[in-house]
């Protein structure tokens, strides 16, 4: 969706704004949706100059504040354009000026309607933990063996003088913060209150590059990321707390697939849970996704095969040109070949036609050519699963469209057993999606939208199957 490529984690600089006509009060608020995530445009009048600043918020993403660089407001428009996204909102009022009718723009548009309210809508998220707590919150600070990196946490521990069992939550990709804050939910926080709620430790810890962590990350892969979860442990085992003998390791996502390969260097793992993570290759996810990504897109049979001759050169490129600097000008000539062969149309809903085709290209190469997905294309999980014989939980929802439900789980279950483990559970779950809401398709439109940040009915399979281990 063509707000992931501005609103998830960009910051907007620059404040040079124009006015062409004053019509508004000294500030306003002006709130609509990009397809089912709210972007919010706030008017500020400055007293001293008279003149109107503006900025956008994306509240569901936690994006706020974001400058707009170019604002312009006639007696009929209003442009607010970034330059350093290359794209902005062109909207004309009504007759009352109460409703702004125009588009998003940003490489291609989309239709977008903002209207003039008193307040924002309230984000409702009732599972987000709030105070009182009956456990003992500590913000930690600590670091790997050689302090290159630093790493900022929160430990929630039971109230109780005996040793508890711990958990570290994994994140999923991208750089997350420690509740994995993803549209005001917090699924890593709603996780953490449950189990400390219920006599099992936590500690969750912000990614590297996010929050108080320090570190690589554009240099890094998710091998990188399982030694940073050595690191976690290493830190746990020094906590007078914890029962160094039940540590165990809940990964979301990537996270479920970092933690099997962090069990198998330690022997001071004694459990593990997947949430919706890999049981198959890279690669089979990626196809898996891109073939959900046509459907969504409405691409006739003709474009998907256009669509997949563009992956296939990114991955025939990323595979024969590890070293980037060799690969740019390589990559320039063969993508204005293939782009030379494309019918316009088929360019315009692939976002490689207009202002922004150049960045929208740019951003979509450079993901295929980090280390961090050059590492995921080639990682196999089945040999990492095929090493763990510490009990093993893997659950998925059955309507999860990132990580598939019935091909991953069964990717764990015939590597496990292939490996001997006689300890593990696998369970799918009608109505879920990837991040253990229920949903109604799936699909990551509804993520923002849905007020459940995660199932009580998985806490409370977790909780169960982490009690067994040790009753």
């Amino acid at each position: 969706m063509i707000f992931k490529l501005f609103l998830s984690s960009i910051i907007l600089v620059g404040s040079s704004f124009q006015l062409m006509a004053q019509n508004f009060e000294a500030s306003s608020i002006w709130e609509g949706k990009l397809g089912s995530i709210r972007l919010i445009l706030k008017l500020s009048k400055d007293s001293v100059e008279q003149k109107y600043t503006a900025v956008f918020d994306s509240p569901d993403q936690g994006a706020m504040g974001l400058k707009v660089s170019d604002l312009k407001i006639t007696k009929d428009s209003l442009t607010a354009f970034s330059s350093v996204i290359g794209g902005g909102y062109y909207g004309a009022f009504n007759a009352d000026h109460t409703v702004l009718t125009g588009e998003w723009r940003q490489g291609r548009a989309m239709p977008m309607v903002l209207k003039l309210v008193e307040k924002e809508t309230e984000i409702k998220r009732p599972q987000t933990p709030k105070e009182p707590f009956p456990y003992t919150e500590k913000k930690v600070i600590y670091y790997n063996q050689d302090n290159s990196i630093q790493y900022g946490g929160t430990l929630t521990v039971p109230d109780t003088n005996a040793r508890v069992p711990v958990v570290i939550l994994i994140s999923g990709s991208g750089q997350q913060d420690r509740d994995e804050t993803l549209f005001n939910h917090k699924p890593f926080w709603v996780i953490a209150d449950y189990f400390s709620r219920n006599g099992i430790a936590v500690l969750r810890v912000d990614d590297r590059g996010v929050g108080q962590s320090t570190g690589d990350v554009l240099g890094a892969t998710s091998e990188d990321f399982a030694a940073d979860v050595l690191v976690s442990l290493d830190f746990l085992k020094k906590q007078k707390e914890i029962d160094i003998t039940k540590m165990g390791l809940v990964g979301h996502s990537e996270g479920g697939m970092i933690a099997p390969m962090a069990a198998i260097k330690s022997n001071d793992v004694a459990f593990v849970i997947s949430l919706a993570g890999p049981g198959i290759s890279g690669m089979d996810i990626l196809q898996r996704q891109m073939k959900y990504g046509n459907n969504q897109l409405g691409l006739s049979a003709e474009e998907v095969v256009r669509s997949d001759s563009f992956i296939k050169m990114l991955l025939g490129l990323a595979a024969d040109y590890p070293d980037n600097e060799e690969l740019k000008p390589i990559f320039a000539k063969k993508m204005q070949s293939w782009l030379d062969e494309q019918p316009v149309e088929f360019l315009e809903k692939m976002g490689f036609k207009g202002e922004q085709a150049n960045s929208n290209i740019d951003q979509l190469a450079g993901r295929f050519f980090l280390p961090w997905m050059r590492y995921f294309l080639k990682y196999d999980p089945a040999p990492i699963l095929e090493q763990l014989r510490i009990p093993v939980l893997a659950l998925n929802g059955e309507l999860d469209v990132q990580v598939s439900a019935s091909e991953n789980l069964a990717g764990f279950e015939q590597s496990l057993k292939k490996g001997g483990n006689k300890n593990f559970k696998v369970m799918s779950f009608p109505n879920l999606n990837h991040l253990f809401q229920t949903a109604e398709t799936g699909a990551a439109f509804e993520y923002a939208t849905i007020e459940e940040t995660f199932s009580p009915e998985v806490l409370d399979v977790m909780l169960s199957w982490i009690r067994s281990l040790y009753n």
